[in-house]
């Protein structure tokens, strides 16, 4: 890889490897991610789910509380993550996938593909749909905040716009209170279908 190339992959990754084995690592973690308001997440995408035997692959899973929590939703699902750090995939909660979003394969054989409260840690959210779209089976459920503010961790601000491109796309918003001083917050759900197989 060029040098060029290697800045690219960094510019588009930005909350690299070490960022993330800080934010898994540290005292606190584990309560932190298996909050009722991270938990708030993964319950609104549940919302769109069909409530059938399915295999889900969450993409950023962290420790994994938002996967198990869609298991208990419904049991028939089978929720695996894929998490860049090593620390929270070696201590999750289901099973999981270390690896890069942006260079490593994804595990195959899933219906579906969950970014929540992922897709804004990128900048180049273009290229992580790329991605992550072809390996989905029936679709790819996503949650971001809405507009949300740039900042080290937010890189990407979304809204209806940032998903005109796909065919399909089915966009919700929700109202919140934000658990650390009460404020209102809005978050934003889109579902984009499986890219259709091409035959040759």
């Amino acid at each position: 890889m060029s040098f060029f190339q290697q800045l690219r992959a960094r510019w588009q990754r930005a909350n690299p490897r070490g960022f993330w084995e800080r934010e898994y690592s540290g005292a606190g973690a584990g309560e932190k991610w298996a909050s009722d308001a991270r938990l708030g997440f993964y319950d609104f995408a549940a919302e769109v789910l069909p409530r059938e035997p399915l295999r889900i692959l969450d993409i950023g899973s962290g420790l994994g509380h938002g996967g198990r929590r869609l298991m208990t939703i419904c049991p028939l699902w089978i929720v695996e993550g894929f998490e860049i750090s090593r620390a929270a995939a070696e201590q999750a909660v289901m099973p999981t996938h270390c690896g890069d979003l942006l260079k490593d394969p994804l595990p195959p054989g899933f219906d579906y593909l969950l970014l929540i409260q992922t897709l804004e840690h990128f900048r180049d959210t273009g290229a992580v749909l790329s991605r992550v779209l072809p390996s989905a089976g029936r679709g790819v459920v996503i949650t971001v905040p809405y507009r949300g503010k740039l900042n080290r961790k937010h890189l990407a601000s979304l809204d209806e716009a940032s998903f005109q491109a796909y065919p399909g796309a089915i966009v919700h918003t929700r109202q919140r209170r934000y658990e650390k001083d009460g404020s209102l917050k809005t978050d934003m759900r889109v579902v984009l279908p499986a890219a259709p197989m091409t035959t040759k």
